[in-house]
């Protein structure tokens, strides 16, 4: 026996304990070479960290990723002394999946990936962005802001490159007649990126055309949490890229900080069965019990942040959740949609395009319902006018002209015009 195997072989016994016999050390050492077999192929591993594959990438992701869009802030600017040790912190703790954009935070997001990961720990990390389809003005601008994304972040490739919040005009005005697929596959043809694909905002029906429309994509993007189950892509999604051979990433899985400081009504369904979770572990745990999630990108805006989800990442598996703890789940889900004025909007986005170019399912679902629970006017109208622009989602409630078109295509048969009307009456817009 070598030094290395002498010293190896005491470390196990010593973990097994002084008295423990030679099957239960046999054992250990099983699992510790199952371990070290496991770590050859996951980047950063560390054994507090839970792994997935990512499709068919051929790669193994975090279960936790690191969204840059949430950090901290000091006067109005990204306070980067603060959020490189976060990541640092999470990349120490086995995390190695970062995930940015080129708009998010006015640009500086991409900054703090850059200095974060300065001095070799972006060899540590795979590292995301995303192409903002509707800040382009030719599609010479596609490779323009790709290498302006690399210089910001101090990378010569980008791991996981994504076409940014494809939804209805994005698609059809954007993707398609610029030909942003096949400038992806040129860049990765190129070495420039490693995977392509996209992330996601609209219908259920829109995301199937997407994900069908080639086999080129290695992996997408798309918001699911406990609330949206039918939301966008909604509980079908995850499915339906996972038969595609897709890697997912699922964004938002706290829904903007909501589920992370539940009103006191969810609160109580959740206790009702007798498990105890803070709120956050119960929307990560949600999204890790699911097979087909690759990894959730949560947004960390303090060290705290930090350290609560690389505990909740250690405990994630497939599969996860007793029976109890979905009906929990399903307790709190009902909580909230039976709070008094809530619109029975499920975000299945059937009516739109809206002729007047109205964002319905998201201000009913997203917006309004929201603020009925949490009452908090300045956090409604952050999501209702900075985190919405006409672009990328539609316009307020206000633009409304009363046509009725949506009423025929909306499932639930709501009064889509009149509940508008209360919208705007409620958040002056």
């Amino acid at each position: 026996m070598d030094r290395r195997s002498f010293i190896k072989s005491g470390l196990i016994a010593a973990a097994v304990g002084a008295t423990a016999g030679p099957e239960a050390i046999a054992r250990e050492a099983g699992r510790q070479a199952a371990r070290e077999q496991r770590a050859k192929g996951i980047l950063n591993y560390n054994p507090n960290m839970q792994y997935r594959p990512m499709g068919r990438t051929g790669v193994s992701v975090s279960a936790l990723g690191f969204g840059m869009l949430r950090l901290p802030m000091k006067g109005g600017h990204v306070d980067f002394e603060q959020t490189t040790p976060m990541v640092r912190r999470a990349i120490e703790g086995g995390v190695n999946y970062i995930d940015t954009g080129r708009v998010y935070l006015g640009g500086e997001s991409e900054q703090a990936v850059g200095k974060a990961l300065a001095g070799g720990w972006r060899d540590r990390v795979y590292v995301t962005s995303k192409m903002p389809w509707w800040e382009m003005q030719s599609a010479d601008d596609f490779e323009k802001f790709f290498d302006q994304s690399r210089r910001a972040i101090g990378t010569d490739v980008i791991d996981f490159y994504h076409i940014h919040m494809i939804m209805h005009c994005g698609w059809n005005d954007y993707v398609l007649p610029y030909r942003l697929i096949e400038k992806m596959e040129r860049l990765k043809a190129q070495g420039k990126i490693r995977f392509m694909g996209f992330s996601f905002h609209d219908s259920l029906q829109l995301f199937k055309r997407v994900v069908e429309y080639t086999p080129a994509w290695d992996f997408c993007l798309i918001q699911h949490n406990y609330l949206d189950y039918e939301y966008e892509a909604g509980v079908l999604g995850p499915k339906y890229a996972a038969a595609n051979g897709m890697g997912l990433a699922v964004m938002k899985p706290v829904r903007t900080g909501f589920l992370a400081h539940l009103p006191q009504g969810m609160k109580d369904a959740l206790a009702s069965t007798c498990v105890s979770k803070p709120d956050t572990e119960w929307a990560l745990d949600y999204l890790w019990d699911m097979p087909e999630v690759s990894v959730a990108v949560s947004g960390m805006g303090a060290m705290a942040d930090v350290e609560a989800n690389l505990g909740y990442a250690a405990k994630a598996r497939p599969n996860m959740l007793s029976h109890a703890e979905r009906e929990a789940l399903g307790a709190a889900v009902y909580a909230y949609r039976h709070a008094p004025g809530h619109i029975d909007c499920t975000g299945c986005y059937q009516c739109i395009p809206c002729p007047a170019n109205v964002a319905i399912g998201y201000i009913f679902a997203y917006v309004y319902n929201n603020y009925l629970l949490h009452g908090n006017m300045e956090r409604a109208m952050a999501d209702y006018t900075v985190s919405m622009s006409p672009v990328q989602r539609g316009d307020p409630a206000s633009s409304c002209t009363g046509c009725g078109v949506c009423m025929a295509k909306c499932p639930q048969h709501l009064d889509i015009p009149g509940l508008l009307a209360k919208v705007k009456q409620t958040m002056g817009k």
